[in-house]
């Protein structure tokens, strides 16, 4: 387990004390209760998915292997989004080797979502856990989580499954666009909960739904198109080069977002819905 190198500053000033969120027993008793053999942890980082191709590219993945931080600088979204984590997220990145081919990627992340739905549920006394294609967890119509799912290009059997979680970070700090719009698990319940118990139920749930992707495909499915947050509403999906807009008719087999336009049936494997 890894704590960060220790530095003697100058003694000018004090610096402010650092709130600890994870102690070494916690972090301990993280691998002593998940599928996870090694914890890469660090009080502050940059981006948990960076330290995760960081460790791929240096060969250093043997695992599963947990990248945790208590603090993010430059937290990382699909394209150039970034993931606001106040004090009292989790934040962190799973890599872990799936042998999964790079098509079965939009599956992996709407299982991944399902997981966190589902262990969500067993913390919290909410129905209302529900997936918005691609890779965000909403809760009451807010978003919860975000997932972004990388896999390193010198290791493609690797997967980086990184996963923001609002817990005790109440969005009554965070930036006044992000109010109306987002929620935290603390802001639900109206207490905070110990993050450890909430990234161990997470990781757990994450390990059996991950199992299923190959074998039990259709439960997968099946759960997907249940808490589809899209379905039967007007969506825009920005596809990079196009925009597709029209109803959206669910997820297909393969995890595509399903739009009805005037031409037909489309199917979105990929990008990011600007509207619904």
């Amino acid at each position: 387990m890894h704590r960060g190198i220790k530095t003697q500053d100058a003694p000018a000033r004090e610096s402010p004390r650092r709130e600890i969120l994870f102690s070494d027993a916690d972090l301990d008793h993280l691998t002593k209760s998940t599928f996870v053999e090694r914890v890469d942890f660090h009080p502050e980082i940059d981006s948990t998915n960076r330290r995760a191709m960081e460790l791929a590219r240096n060969g250093d993945a043997a695992g599963p292997v947990l990248i945790l931080a208590e603090s993010q600088t430059d937290g990382r979204g699909r394209g150039t989004n970034h993931w606001w984590a106040d004090s009292g997220a989790l934040t962190l990145t799973l890599l872990l080797d799936t042998g999964l081919p790079q098509r079965r990627l939009p599956q992996a992340s709407l299982t991944v979502g399902l997981a966190v739905c589902e262990a969500i549920e067993g913390i919290v006394e909410s129905s209302d856990m529900q997936l918005k294609w691609p890779n965000d967890v909403y809760c009451r119509q807010r978003k919860l989580s975000g997932i972004l799912i990388e896999m390193p290009t010198a290791h493609p059997q690797l997967l980086a499954i990184g996963i923001g979680i609002n817990v005790n970070n109440s969005l009554s700090r965070a930036p006044d666009e992000l109010r109306t719009t987002a929620i935290a698990l603390c802001d639900v319940a109206g207490h905070p909960f110990p993050l450890t118990d909430v990234l161990i139920a997470v990781l757990n749930r994450l390990q059996h739904r991950l199992e299923c992707i190959g074998c039990r495909d259709d439960e997968l499915r099946t759960k997907w198109r249940e808490r589809c947050l899209l379905t039967n509403r007007t969506v825009q999906v920005d596809l990079g080069t196009r925009f597709v807009s029209g109803r959206c008719r669910g997820i297909n087999d393969e995890g595509a977002l399903v739009i009805e336009t005037p031409a037909g049936l489309e199917p979105c494997y990929a990008g990011t819905v600007t509207l619904f």
